[in-house]
């Protein structure tokens, strides 16, 4: 059996290094490729983060075509006037943060205010911070006080890539006191409200003292309207946990809002750790008359 001489059977020097250099350049380029690809994707995320659009103010309008759709009860008069049915506007500042991933939405410099009427003599007042943020209360008449039944507040955070909504809805028992017979200052009242949040698991519970401030006459428009002014302390557990604290001034004949500071310190936990959210502002209706009759 002949053989091959062993010099062909045997690969030069030269041809191992052209295989190996072969096989480097092959994995460099995978990883350079890689690499590449995962840099385009975050820029894409970041360019998407820092391009989206913010939200801008809810028009009267708009608010004034989310009213005509609602259906709105015949009023039943109790020991309060109701306030006029429509949209009216109202002025302010203030925004919204959190911290992971950071962002922060601004409230709008004009914010419409809703006030439809609800069974038994109650009433339901909305008002749209921006296009994606808006607060609403239920407030009913009852011995002699007007109080705060149900609450629902709703915002949407557009971080580019992914947009998340969170829908908090509470009923309250006992109910939080917005304007009582004959206020005197320093009266407190205790109230708790239990819910549930759309973006967070779990009950939530927020639980709080009211306290009557004092009688104050607000210029509201051309007005002077009397107004009782209350502070309301709360703390929140459950889901989410934190402080809010609210001053409020509600006119004495019907608890129409007439104006609010507010600033909210809250804590949700998640996957990657416990997040802060901030909320602060203030805002102040600009007419008693609305801008968009309900009748």
């Amino acid at each position: 059996m002949a053989h091959e001489p062993a010099h062909k059977l045997r690969r030069s020097p030269d041809q191992s290094d052209e295989v190996r250099s072969n096989t480097a350049h092959r994995l460099r380029t995978a990883l350079i490729v890689g690499a590449g690809l995962l840099v385009v994707i975050l820029a894409l995320a970041a360019g998407s983060f820092v391009f989206r659009s913010q939200p801008g103010p809810r028009s009267i309008s708009s608010a004034a075509r989310a009213f005509a759709a609602t259906t709105t009860t015949v009023p039943d008069p109790k020991a309060f006037a109701l306030p006029l049915a429509g949209v009216y506007q109202a002025s302010g500042s203030g925004f919204e943060r959190i911290a992971v991933p950071s962002d922060t939405i601004n409230d709008s410099a004009v914010m419409p205010v809703s006030v439809s009427y609800l069974p038994g003599g109650c009433w339901r007042w909305r008002l749209d911070f921006n296009t994606a943020h808006w607060h609403e209360y239920d407030f009913c008449p009852t011995d002699g006080r007007l109080l705060l039944q149900s609450q629902k507040n709703s915002l949407t955070l557009n971080f580019g890539f992914v947009t998340i909504s969170n829908l908090a809805q509470f009923t309250c028992s006992p109910p939080s006191p917005i304007v009582v017979e004959s206020p005197g200052a320093g009266e407190v009242f205790p109230f708790r409200c239990t819910g549930s949040n759309s973006g967070v698991a779990g009950t939530s519970t927020v639980s709080g003292l009211v306290k009557v401030i004092g009688l104050r006459s607000l210029h509201v428009g051309a007005r002077t309207v009397q107004s009782i002014e209350m502070n309301r302390q709360q703390t929140i557990a459950g889901g989410q946990s934190g402080t809010l604290n609210e001053t409020w001034w509600f006119a004495t004949t019907s608890g129409m809002p007439l104006a609010e500071v507010r600033e909210y310190h809250l804590t949700t936990s998640s996957p990657i750790g416990n997040i802060a959210y901030v909320e602060t502002g203030s805002w102040h209706l600009d007419s008693m008359v609305p801008a968009v009759n309900g009748a």
